[in-house]
């Protein structure tokens, strides 16, 4: 099974996705911490008790790795957007050999760790995001009594995401043989491919990206 985890939005330095949050949002985001296996920075969010939104950029004090960093952060270019949607795996393996028999690469288990936590993540060789970027990224967190995200300042921002997608398909069938349930998500069919994120701000409404 696979549950709703974050949302990613991607940005060429940190400085420009704290701009980006707060023009469209008024609220100034944390900072997270280091990923020293990809050689990334965030800044997070929490946008519920086990979910939350990350800004995420190449770290430019870090050592470049030697293998792609993952969100195909890599060829990351112009302004911040949305990037990528994450979901938690009780069974990360097993999960990725499900996609595999579908002809799905959702990328191989890596250790990945930020401050005092450890996690596995899933990881093309390529770096790049499954599906042309509409797939989730799949990770999974080790047995411990509260998400991370309940450690995280948490302004009230809840979040959705919507994929428009000509492999709306092929992503919904995905979704239920990985046993997808109550996901604040919508998957349409189109000619195009789009990722949007609809953040719910407390007392002013709506704002999509």
């Amino acid at each position: 099974m696979i549950k709703f985890d974050h949302i990613a939005i991607g940005c060429t330095t940190l400085q420009a996705g704290a701009h980006y949050v707060e023009k469209h949002t008024g609220l100034t985001m944390p900072m997270g911490g280091e990923h020293p296996n990809m050689g990334t920075h965030n800044l997070v969010m929490a946008t519920g008790l086990d979910t939350f939104l990350e800004v995420i950029a190449i770290n430019p004090a870090a050592a470049r790795p030697a293998h792609p960093r993952w969100f195909g952060l890599d060829d990351f270019s112009g302004a911040p957007r949305p990037l990528a949607w994450v979901c938690n795996s009780d069974d990360l393996d097993g999960d990725l050999e499900i996609a595999r028999g579908l002809g799905i690469d959702l990328g191989q288990p890596t250790t990945q760790t930020r401050g005092d936590m450890t996690w596995r993540f899933a990881v093309r060789p390529d770096g790049k995001i499954p599906l042309g970027g509409i797939a989730p990224m799949l990770m999974q967190w080790p047995k411990m009594p509260l998400h991370p995200a309940s450690k995280m300042v948490d302004f009230g921002v809840r979040s959705e995401v919507s994929i428009e997608t000509p492999k709306a398909e092929l992503l919904t069938g995905l979704l239920a043989a990985l046993g997808a349930k109550h996901m604040p998500l919508t998957v349409s069919q189109s000619p195009d491919t789009t990722l949007s994120f609809t953040l719910n701000l407390p007392g002013t409404g709506q704002v999509v990206l």
